[in-house]
């Protein structure tokens, strides 16, 4: 094929069309959603591109360029430079199988070594699907690139692991065979070498010999094998191996053991086998063992107990799912506020121009109730995804307790006993006073449901010493106070266990239950550096046991605010930053409404030329998360120049795309909020002083 193509671009350019208000509002949440799309294949690093098969041409994202090694600069032909980045001694074999795509249309998957002589190799898989026109001829390739660097290594190290195992049989073999031929002269000194070979061995040795008859029988196993069993040398030495492992257990390694006589090679499983009462997970390996010409053949079967190993491997899974699913539902619930945040305010605007005693009132507030659940709904999420805004303060857990004994007996009714046990002198926690309650709450709610013909339901609080044996690995060896929730109800099995805190797992029939408050408790515990841990038996209730962080004994309980802020609306003029219209449409007029002159920026660029041009504004009103210059960023770059400005954060979730510290000092309002919130977040953010604003007062008056 010709290489010789015009210039090709990475990616399609994106910039401002014009559209209709309408086109503009859909428009405005399509490109949302599509950065979020884009943002997340390059956190995963994963590259897109696609092949015009019928000129040669490809297209490759800016994620591409990088898992390539290609400079951003987009070479004349792609697919030219996508050849030279292979290894050469790869080149060849990576053309063919491209080749192969442009003639059949389907799945394709092809992996490459990349050349870099500077660095360890380097690899990448394409995965993609060849597209066919109406007659069947392939005219497009279009796909994903993952870096498979990792993979290949663990591949490449699982074999040497394995060759290293095949080497010590070989090498155990060896010895085997020795010792046989000198069995003759030397029966008692070979039988105490091979046994002490056995008996140091932690592994399960086994040694099986193979009958004219097609039987396997015990020749000779090691204490580990013995101690693994349950049963003596001699009770198992010339027994078969149906006898010993009965008929369904012995199915599988008979037949493993029947291939290797048969074909000469290693044979290997991974199976539950029970033992002496005990279930275990066995990774079990037959070996044929060389023996003179005449005898029969012997198998050598080396079997390692792998139970610990496959259950830390599993919560490790379960630990990958559940990161996966929180950042799945921080996402949504992030994007569902901004949703939320138009809605809720443009039913606000709608109220305020209607007549007191408008029947259409009765009607906005139904929807703002409704909208209201929403916004709670997403609380949830955030709180299982661990980025909902806390406000943890020192507090008195014990206290706290107490204050809800009778609201949590009107919520869980007659049936139920509620009893408290506090521990005297209980350290103070550092905790989100609300989230603690709406935890206690819902934890008394899960218990009176699975307590349905009555019971006791126990609030218990201790502290917990650094070395205290209960101190869960989550808190790092630090002191911590432990608040419990008892029940005496039905219990939960193992398999509900395991999945008890992921969001929308609920046991409970339709319309019960939202399967989010084990999975909201869970998220406040973890973001507020605490644990949360579940003991349940089937038949013998369920106790939940949060451990919270303890507060700094000499910090001071923030109960009370420091100063009283003026609640008027005074004048000035706001910039509103947002990349979503819906939600800074609504944001600027409800800011109107309030009397406050406002302009409106699309984007941290638009903001900081805005600011560039000399306009002056008595107080920014950024959201967090924008594509591009995010707020934080757009900030950090305003306040080089003007280091006085005033800020107010607007966001779906605190934890965005920059740690607290970036915020510093500056307010935060979280989406949805209503007319009264906003404006009193503004006359806060306007009455906040900046050390540097008095330089910040005179650049701005000079540009007046």
């Amino acid at each position: 094929m010709s290489r010789k193509q015009p210039r090709q671009r990475s990616y399609c350019p994106t910039g401002p069309v014009p559209l209709s208000a309408g086109d503009a509002r859909a428009g405005g949440g399509l490109r949302a959603q599509e950065e979020h799309f884009r943002l997340a294949l390059e956190s995963g690093e994963i590259g897109t591109w696609e092949w015009d098969l019928k000129t040669g041409r490809m297209y490759w994202s800016a994620q591409m360029f990088r898992n390539m090694g290609v400079d951003d600069a987009p070479p004349a032909d792609l697919f030219d430079a996508l050849l030279k980045g292979v290894h050469p001694n790869d080149r060849g074999a990576a053309e063919a199988a491209f080749g192969r795509c442009r003639a059949r249309s389907g799945p394709m998957r092809v992996e490459v070594r990349l050349a870099k002589p500077a660095d360890e190799p380097h690899w990448i898989v394409f995965l993609g699907n060849v597209v066919a026109d109406a007659a069947g001829v392939p005219v497009r390739a279009l796909g994903i690139t993952i870096d498979s660097t990792r993979r290949r290594r663990i591949e490449d190290a699982a074999a040497a692991a394995l060759r290293d195992s095949e080497r010590q049989l070989r090498e155990l073999n060896e010895r085997l065979e020795q010792r046989a031929e000198e069995r003759a002269r030397e029966l008692a000194a070979s039988r105490a070498q091979i046994q002490a070979i056995f008996d140091n061995s932690p592994d399960w040795l086994t040694l099986f010999r193979a009958t004219p008859d097609g039987r396997f029988v015990y020749e000779d196993l090691n204490r580990a094998t013995q101690q693994a069993y349950g049963l003596a040398y001699d009770q198992v030495v010339g027994r078969t191996v149906e006898e010993i492992l009965g008929q369904e257990q012995a199915r599988l390694p008979l037949r493993l053991m029947r291939a290797c006589i048969a074909t000469g090679g290693n044979q290997r499983y991974v199976a539950r086998r029970t033992f002496a009462g005990k279930t275990r997970t066995i990774d079990v390996m037959f070996v044929r063992v060389p023996r003179k010409e005449g005898d029969d053949p012997l198998i050598m079967a080396t079997a390692r107990d792998i139970t610990e190993h496959e259950a830390t491997e599993e919560q490790l899974r379960q630990s990958h799912k559940m990161e996966a699913l929180g950042q799945l539902t921080g996402g949504v619930a992030h994007d569902f506020n901004n949703l939320l945040t138009a809605i809720v305010g443009n039913l606000e605007l709608m109220g305020s121009s209607l007549p007191p005693g408008s029947t259409v009132i009765r009607y906005l507030e139904a929807a703002q109730r409704a909208a209201a659940n929403g916004a709670r709904l997403t609380e949830q999420l955030l709180a299982f995804s661990r980025r909902q805004h806390l406000a943890p303060r020192s507090i008195d857990l014990n206290a706290i307790v107490a204050g809800m004994q009778e609201l949590l007996i009107r919520t869980i009714g007659g049936a139920v006993r509620v009893q408290a046990m506090l521990a005297p002198e209980l350290w103070r926690a550092m905790i989100d006073p609300t989230q603690i309650e709406v935890a206690i709450l819902n934890l008394a709610i899960n218990a009176r449901d699975a307590m349905p013909l009555g019971g006791t339901l126990t609030i218990e609080t201790c502290n917990l010493p650094p070395d205290a044996p209960s101190v869960p690995p989550e808190m790092a060896g630090e002191a911590c106070i432990r608040l419990s929730v008892r029940d005496t109800g039905t219990g939960m099995s193992e398999e509900v266990l395991r999945s008890a805190i992921e969001p929308f797992f609920t046991t409970k029939e339709p319309g019960k239950g939202s399967g989010l408050g084990l999975s909201q408790v869970y998220g406040m515990a973890r973001q507020s550096d605490g644990a949360l841990h579940i003991e349940s038996r089937l038949g013998a209730g369920t106790a939940v046991h949060l451990y919270l962080p303890r507060a700094n004994p000499e910090s001071a309980d923030a109960g009370a605010s420091n100063g009283h802020l003026s609640q008027s609306v005074a004048n000035g003029r706001i910039l509103v930053v947002d990349d979503d219209s819906a939600v800074r449409d609504v944001t600027a007029g409800m800011l109107r409404q309030s009397g406050y002159g406002v302009a409106e920026a699309e984007s941290g660029e638009a903001a900081l030329a805005a600011l560039a041009r000399g306009e002056v504004y008595d107080l920014l009103v950024v959201d967090i998360v924008m594509p591009g210059l995010t707020g934080t960023e757009m900030v950090r770059c305003a306040r080089e120049r003007w280091p006085g400005l005033r800020v107010l954060y607007v966001t779906g979730y605190t934890q965005s795309t920059a740690p607290d510290s970036i915020i510093g000092d500056d307010l935060v309002i979280k989406k949805p909020f209503r007319l009264a919130a906003l404006t009193a977040a503004v006359v806060a953010a306007l009455q906040r002083r900046n050390p540097a604003e008095g330089d910040n007062v005179r650049v701005l008056a000079h540009r007046r």
